[in-house]
């Protein structure tokens, strides 16, 4: 399990370093990480038995999960995207900021004055 924990480090570290990303940032995104993590795995707040009732704090929780994921989309839109399309994995990006977008959006899960930084990107992804 830690040797597990160990490679996927080091594949999202070199992944991000490929990109050119800043230790506080790559440092950001990991600890986001692994903070999105531990709260998935919460029994109290992801509730894997039907008959368990999410807590009334779930809403503004996966409010505030969703609001700082778009934050590492902003960053990577804002300063790595010329090092995505080197690569050819802006396709795959795109994909993702898709998925993700009409997701919280169809949910209200992020406030549409907080998305405006990829407003134009999701008018052109999205239409």
């Amino acid at each position: 399990e830690r040797e597990r924990e160990r490679n996927e480090i080091r594949f999202v570290s070199s992944f991000f370093l490929m990109l050119n990303f800043d230790f506080a940032s790559l440092q950001y995104i990991f600890e986001l990480m692994v903070w999105v993590e531990k709260l998935i795995n919460d029994e109290t707040l992801f509730p894997s038995s039907v008959e368990t009732p999410f807590p009334k704090h779930f809403q503004p929780t996966v409010k505030q999960i969703f609001r700082r994921m778009f934050r590492v989309f902003v960053h990577v839109y804002y300063h790595h995207f010329d090092s995505l399309v080197q690569i050819g994995a802006e396709a795959h990006v795109n994909t993702c900021f898709k998925h993700f977008y009409y997701f919280v959006t169809e949910f209200k899960l992020i406030d549409p004055k907080e998305l405006e930084p990829l407003k134009e990107l999701a008018t052109t992804l999205c239409a």
